[in-house]
């Protein structure tokens, strides 16, 4: 999508991705990865996510890249942290001792010269269309220490149903994209959201499911 897109939506406050509550498959998989609690883990096109809290909470560095500045400031509003902003690189830096924000192109994010030991991935890859997925993806793995998690959670519908995001993409094409860069280690069970999902109560949609992968970064591109 293109930039004037998103930030269309974050200011006409149509947002309706985001969540109060943190993400269920989060807390339920993310202590099974084992990670060691002072890993910098990235959160990619992380909005306003109050799943970056929990993320610093379990004891990690935690670093978002967003690119609307209301996001940004939205998040430090409600939180009631006070960052210290600085220029860096192409980014506004806004950086707390836990959680550091960096607002900007997200595939501009190697210019920072920072890898990571891991990263979560609950709204970035379903908000791009297909054309910039393979980039997205390549972007992500430049950014991951060979041997890093990665948490990701698509969404899956039936994708004439809906032509916008959050887009469909399927644990087949989730295979696809990332077997140049990442083993996948496991797809966990499904979570339907079809008694709860507001466009599949409405008739919208006839389903809509969460599909959670854990994948890890190779140690060479293929």
């Amino acid at each position: 999508m293109e930039a004037d897109f998103w930030h269309q939506r974050w200011q006409s406050a149509r947002i309706g991705f985001h969540r109060e509550q943190v993400n269920s498959q989060l807390k339920a998989h993310w202590p099974t990865l084992s990670l060691p609690t002072n890993s910098q883990v990235l959160v990619p096109l992380c909005g306003k996510t109050n799943d970056m809290h929990w993320l610093a909470e379990q004891g990690h560095q935690v670093v978002g890249v967003e690119l609307s500045p209301l996001a940004v400031q939205d998040f430090f509003a409600d939180s009631k942290l006070t960052p210290k902003q600085a220029v860096l690189g192409p980014y506004q830096g806004w950086l707390t001792p836990h959680i550091n924000l960096y607002q900007g192109d997200f595939f501009k994010a190697d210019q920072l010269n920072i890898t990571f030991n891991a990263a979560y991935d609950r709204a970035a890859l379903i908000a791009l269309p297909a054309s910039m997925r393979h980039q997205y993806v390549a972007q992500l793995a430049r950014l991951l220490k060979p041997g890093a998690v990665v948490l990701l959670i698509s969404v899956h519908y039936a994708p004439d149903q809906q032509q916008g995001p959050p887009f469909s993409v399927s644990e087949q094409a989730v295979t696809a994209l990332f077997e140049p860069y990442f083993t996948l280690i496991e797809v966990r069970p499904t979570v339907s959201e079809q008694t709860i999902h507001p466009r599949v109560a409405s008739g919208e949609l006839d389903f809509f499911d969460e599909i959670c992968f854990v994948l890890v970064r190779k140690e060479h591109d293929e």
